[in-house]
């Protein structure tokens, strides 16, 4: 705007040194379109500012690596004669750095604001203000969006270098079941409102005692994942979608475990995992955790392979 004002004075100086040396109709009419030019920049910029219209769309989560854009929509009955400026502050929560932009917009049709999803983690976007300029820049009005814009960037399911023994892996352990018949039951004395279809007549008959059938059923324990937060995002990411790809593995195989998040220099935190929501409730608190910063002798060298998340094989339930 400073340098638009500067040429603009330039302009008005030397036609005016024009006009003096050569007072004839032409110089004339160069200095009149001169002078009037701020005010029809001026009805310009108030014009757009009041009849500007927006609209923002934008994905709540996404995949790492995967494009993924805010879609902003501006229109406006001077919207040809005007252009805009957006402020954005995107805020990486897991490491807290924060990025500040001005995003120049020239047309009224669909502009596509990139963002960043080169490691996994939640990010916030805040479009604050969108400024109205008219098309050669002297004056603008300041509009609020206050527009705040998260975005989840989900890790890829990454194979680990070793898949856990299923056997090994579901402890089994028996608990009494809601089922009428089961192939597996406990026997037990008859108590007063047990059901006479319950009865185990030959055990009765050996023991001369009225004895039940107690239905039983296996169930599986389980089984813990353990994820090590780094601030080396690239190692995270991998651990991230190796912890992904084996949690489904146990869910498919109906074996409940344990996801344990464990930080550098805090308490570490723990999700049962039961269900392809509990996997979903996780990933996302853990993809809002802050991640430590790492003192530098306890950092890994770059070439050094990343470890596997590692597996906990247990013999009995939780």
């Amino acid at each position: 705007m400073l340098k638009t004002w500067t040429v603009y004075f330039i302009s008005l100086i030397s036609t005016f040194i024009f006009f003096l040396f050569y007072k004839m109709w032409v110089s004339w009419y160069c200095l009149i379109a001169l002078l009037v030019i701020p005010f029809l920049a001026l009805i310009v910029a108030i014009v757009a500012s009041q009849t500007v219209k927006f609209n923002i769309d934008s994905p709540s989560a996404t995949i790492k690596g995967k494009p993924a854009y805010i879609k902003l929509k501006i229109e406006g009955i001077a919207s040809v004669f005007s252009f805009y400026k957006i402020r954005m502050v995107s805020t990486d929560l897991m490491s807290g750095a924060m990025d500040k932009k001005a995003i120049l917009i020239c047309d009224n049709g669909v502009t596509k604001i990139p963002l960043d999803t080169n490691h996994c983690g939640a990010y916030s976007y805040k479009l604050s203000k969108l400024k109205v300029y008219d098309l050669l820049g002297f004056f603008h009005f300041n509009l609020n969006l206050n527009k705040d814009i998260e975005l989840l960037v989900r890790p890829t399911p990454e194979m680990p270098g070793y898949m856990p023994d299923m056997f090994g892996f579901k402890a089994k352990n028996l608990r009494k079941s809601n089922k009428p018949h089961s192939e597996i039951y406990d026997i037990r004395d008859y108590q007063l409102g047990d059901p006479v279809k319950t009865i185990h007549w030959k055990m009765s008959a050996k023991k001369d005692k009225f004895l039940v059938k107690e239905p039983l059923e296996e169930y599986g324990g389980y089984s813990r994942v353990i994820l090590k937060m780094t601030d080396d995002r690239d190692e995270l990411d991998l651990h991230l979608g190796q912890i992904l790809f084996t949690s489904k593995f146990f869910l498919d195989h109906e074996v409940a475990h344990i996801i344990r998040v464990i930080p550098p220099d805090s308490r570490e935190v723990a999700f049962n995992i039961e269900s392809n929501l509990d996997l979903e409730r996780a990933l996302s608190m853990i993809l809002h955790m802050r991640i430590p910063e790492e003192a530098s002798e306890n950092k890994k060298p770059k070439e050094e392979p990343a470890e596997e998340p590692v597996l906990e094989e247990v013999s009995g339930a939780d």
